[in-house]
């Protein structure tokens, strides 16, 4: 928070005066008045400077996060406990150019007076057509005295941010039907294990780890026993985003394509969650915190407001194709046998000729852009949206 506060020294300088006069003229009433006129001026700073000290304004958002169209409530409280009025209070708060308030504005401004111990509640209703993470603010407060000889200037930096999630667009009908055996599967011998998932205790045996000991089984038995886990094998739907939409970086972003590139990828993280499907979310290009790529933590694999906000947050840059080797060889960590990677791109990259080699991995192409690209033959399917729907390429 700054303070500033804007003080007509004139006044006081001219009650100085008048109070010279007089006293060198020997006119009482001449001094009296500058007299009085220099004390109205110390009360008049004092209770500016108490007005600075007790206001309080506060700012915020109703949500952080919202749908593109919908409404969000920004609410700025002002708040008076002394027992002077605040006059013709001047506030105003800075929007970036995709948002606007419900009349088509790009700033919060307006005036109000706020009363003795009053409690003044603004309330403004933003909007936005296009995803991103925005800020709000910064804001300031322009007020007065009583005796408008004070003019009193609140800059307020305290920053809010405002995350809009992108469209959805629906997924290729064949696709469901390739996700349908995803998730956890009874695993076979050399599968890994669960520990969450206990089948039955046996007789401890050397080599087996003292994490696996069963306390109150050995206990009961007064033997040692240990846990057997039941092997499963994690299928998962992996979605690969390449945000490349021109062949080199210095040609400048297609928007629309970009966009819808990025609604096909929430489209398909929405689904996946809303039918119980394990999927994992990264890509290339950059976003807050990271700059080279981004992966959704394992701890919010099963978040979609978390993988939302990831795809509202990114952006393209001009390291993607660099990138994307490293995010892939992070995939590649985690895939397992009969993994389904969706591949989310306007281009068809060379770096995913690797997954050529993987046994058993399968790969679904969804593209998009003005131009239909080619992918080799070892692809599952490659389907192009185009002109609000999908072409099976």
């Amino acid at each position: 928070m700054i303070w500033r506060t804007a003080r007509q020294d004139g006044i006081l300088a001219l009650a100085v005066v008048v109070a010279l006069a007089g006293f060198f003229t020997n006119h009482s009433a001449i001094m009296g008045l500058g007299l009085f006129f220099a004390i109205l001026w110390w009360i008049a700073a004092w209770v500016a400077r108490r007005t600075l000290q007790d206001l309080s304004v506060t700012s915020a958002l109703t949500e952080d996060v919202c749908e593109i169209g919908a409404h969000v409530t920004a609410e700025m409280v002002v708040v008076n406990p002394l027992p002077w009025p605040i006059l013709d209070v001047e506030w105003k708060f800075a929007l970036p150019r995709e948002i606007t308030t419900v009349e088509g504005a790009h700033a919060l401004a307006g005036k109000l007076w706020v009363g003795a111990r009053q409690r003044v509640r603004i309330l403004m209703q933003l909007s936005s057509e296009s995803r991103g993470r925005y800020r709000i603010g910064p804001g300031s407060l322009v007020f007065r005295d009583p005796l408008s000889w004070n003019e009193l200037i609140r800059e307020d930096h305290d920053l809010t941010y405002l995350t809009v999630f992108p469209r959805r667009y629906p997924i290729p009908a064949s696709l469901a039907s390739w996700c349908a055996d995803l998730g956890d599967h009874k695993g076979r011998p050399w599968d890994t294990v669960d520990p969450l998932r206990v089948v039955g205790v046996r007789p401890y045996q050397p080599g087996d780890s003292i994490r696996r000991l069963a306390p109150y089984a050995s206990a009961r038995l007064r033997r040692p026993m240990v846990k057997e886990w039941e092997r499963v094998q994690d299928r998962s739907l992996e979605i690969l985003l390449h945000p490349k939409t021109t062949d080199h970086h210095w040609e400048g972003i297609d928007r629309i394509t970009l966009e819808d590139t990025v609604s096909i990828a929430a489209g398909v993280v929405q689904w996946a969650l809303e039918n119980k499907t394990p999927v994992g979310l990264q890509g290339s290009g950059s976003m807050p915190g990271h700059i080279h790529g981004f992966t959704v933590g394992h701890e919010s694999r099963g978040d979609l407001t978390a993988m939302l906000t990831a795809l509202a947050w990114l952006q393209p840059s001009g390291t993607m194709d660099e990138d994307l080797v490293e995010v892939l060889h992070k995939t590649l960590q985690r895939l397992t046998p009969q993994s389904l990677v969706v591949f989310v791109s306007p281009y068809w990259p060379e770096a995913l000729d690797i997954l050529a080699g993987r046994r058993r991995v399968r790969l679904v192409h969804l593209s998009t852009g003005p131009i239909i690209p080619e992918t080799p033959n070892w692809v599952l399917a490659h389907y192009h949206w185009q002109e609000g729907g999908w072409l099976h390429v």
